[in-house]
This record gives structure tokens, C-alpha cells and sequence, in this order.
């Protein structure tokens, strides 16, 4: 105890009864001239507006602009479980090893190496996979951003496991949000959907545009395929639109379809209306 109180700059007896004597500002001296401690800077992430839908092909590139500026920091590469990224060429490329991981693990390797960007890979019909369908950007200054998804090696099927998903961004991409496809489950619906009749659909060649309900149903069942369905409401202009509240409707054999579109694996969503609207 003797030891300590040598150590002490100023002891108990110098303040008694001093509010403000010589070992009081001795004391507040002392502690003044330490060096305070700084918390580390955090950047607040932004509340980001939808910047509209995408349907890039696969390995196409979108421009975003303007975006917040990044500050690099001293890391120049990241590996995680989910996602190999590392800055080359003055662009950050990113691997994603597990299409399925929770997003949360791109975010850590994003900003690992000074990024705020939130990746999030939602199941897609085939045609879809490798496709940026959403995204955007957060605050009003900086350069223009590009983002690209591609697949390595290049044009492989996703579906294959030695192929990788790559997203690459430039260096400024920080306070971006992307959504883009991978490939879904046996059990999960799509977040983005081809057209059925498309080639390679699962209604490839055939037309169902202007038919009966009951006339395309058949044609889907003998594909061995399933039929949900989403009730559209006719516009002046010729489109259509969409009332999430009147979905509930049963939906009659004699009601047309507008369009089909693949819903899941083994699934197809016909667009139908009651009324038949004669489109130009």
C-alpha cells in the first residue's frame, strides 16, 4: 500500500479541503494531459430507395450513379465461408462460393475490406440466374458506379459445381444494395421469373395469349407441370394491372389468359382476366 501511495502524483492529504488548491489543479493538470481515447468512426447506413428493376443478361454490366464514396482501408482482399473478394485492376471482384449463404456473410466480407454493400441472392428461374434484377445506391455525391455479374469460367452453367458466380464493382461502390439470381430449390418460388413460352421455357412453342383458361391448362398438365394463377385487371392502354387483394378469386375455365410465367420448379403462373380484352 506504502509502494502505491509513492506512485500517486497526488495524494489525499493535498486535497482535503481544497476545492481548488494547488494539489487539486495539480490533479486536474494530470488528467487533461492525457491523451483521450477515440472511438472508432462508424459510417451510418442509409434507408436506400428502390432504383427500379433490371434485366440485364448474364455478364452485363450496370451503371450506377451517383454513389457514396469509399474510403479504402488497409485490407485489399477477404475470404469468408460464402465469398472470396480482393480489389484487382482497380475493380473489387467478388467469388461467391455459396450462392445460399446468408447475406449477412457478404456483408462482413464487404466490409471487410472498407464496403457497405448488401448482397442478396434470391432464387431465379433458370434463364434468370446470374442476373441483376434490382439495385441501388445511397447519397447524393460521388462518381458513377459500375456493377457487373458474370460467371466463372465464363459462360458455365451455375448449376455446376466448379461454376462461380463473380460480382465485380468498382471502387467507389460503397452504399450499394444488389439483388441478384441464383439458383432455387426444388421447394422455392421464384423472386424472378422468365416467361414460360420462351425458349427453353417450359412452355417452349406454345402460345397461350388470347386462350381460354381451360385450353392452356390442358395443354400445361400434358407437360406434366402445375398451374397456379394471378388474376390481372385490364387497362384503357391495352396493359394490365395487378390487385393484390382480389387474388383470392376463383378462377374460372371459361376466364383468358394473358401471359404465363415460370412460378417455381414444375410450376406455371398463367396471368388471367375474366374479361377478354382483344390487345393490339
Amino acid at each position: 500500500m506504502n509502494e502505491l501511495r509513492q506512485l500517486a502524483r497526488v495524494g489525499d492529504e493535498d486535497l482535503a479541503g481544497q476545492a481548488s488548491g494547488a494539489g487539486a489543479r495539480a490533479l486536474l493538470a494530470s488528467i487533461i494531459a492525457e491523451e483521450p481515447v477515440k472511438e472508432p468512426r462508424r459510417r451510418p447506413w442509409k434507408r436506400l430507395a428502390t432504383a427500379g428493376v433490371v434485366t440485364a443478361a448474364l455478364a452485363a454490366a450496370v451503371v450506377l450513379g451517383p454513389s457514396i464514396l469509399n474510403t479504402p482501408g488497409s485490407a485489399t482482399s477477404y475470404a469468408n465461408a460464402a465469398m472470396d473478394i480482393k480489389l484487382e485492376n482497380g475493380m473489387w471482384v467478388a467469388r461467391i462460393k455459396d450462392p445460399f449463404a446468408d447475406p449477412a456473410k457478404y456483408e462482413e466480407a464487404f466490409h471487410a475490406v472498407g464496403l457497405e454493400v448488401k448482397l442478396q441472392l434470391e432464387p431465379a428461374s433458370p434463364r434468370k440466374v446470374g442476373e441483376i434484377f434490382q439495385f441501388g445506391t445511397g447519397g447524393d455525391v460521388g462518381e458513377q458506379t459500375t456493377i457487373g455479374f458474370d460467371s466463372d469460367p465464363k459462360d458455365c452453367k451455375i448449376t455446376d459445381p466448379e461454376c462461380t458466380l463473380v460480382l465485380t464493382l468498382s471502387q467507389n461502390a460503397s452504399g450499394a444494395w444488389i439483388k441478384a439470381g441464383r439458383p432455387a430449390k426444388p421447394d422455392e418460388p421464384y423472386s424472378n421469373s422468365s416467361q414460360a413460352t420462351q425458349k427453353d421455357g417450359s412452355l417452349a412453342g406454345y402460345e397461350v395469349e388470347d386462350k381460354q383458361v381451360s385450353e392452356v391448362v390442358a395443354e400445361v398438365e400434358r407437360r406434366g407441370l402445375k398451374v397456379v394463377y394471378q388474376i390481372v385487371e385490364p387497362q384503357p392502354d391495352g396493359g394490365h394491372g395487378m390487385n393484390p387483394n382480389a387474388q383470392s378469386a376463383p378462377v374460372g375455365q371459361d376466364w383468358w389468359v394473358w401471359d404465363a410465367e415460370e412460378a417455381q420448379l414444375g410450376v406455371v403462373r398463367l396471368l388471367v382476366s375474366k374479361e377478354h380484352v382483344i390487345r393490339k
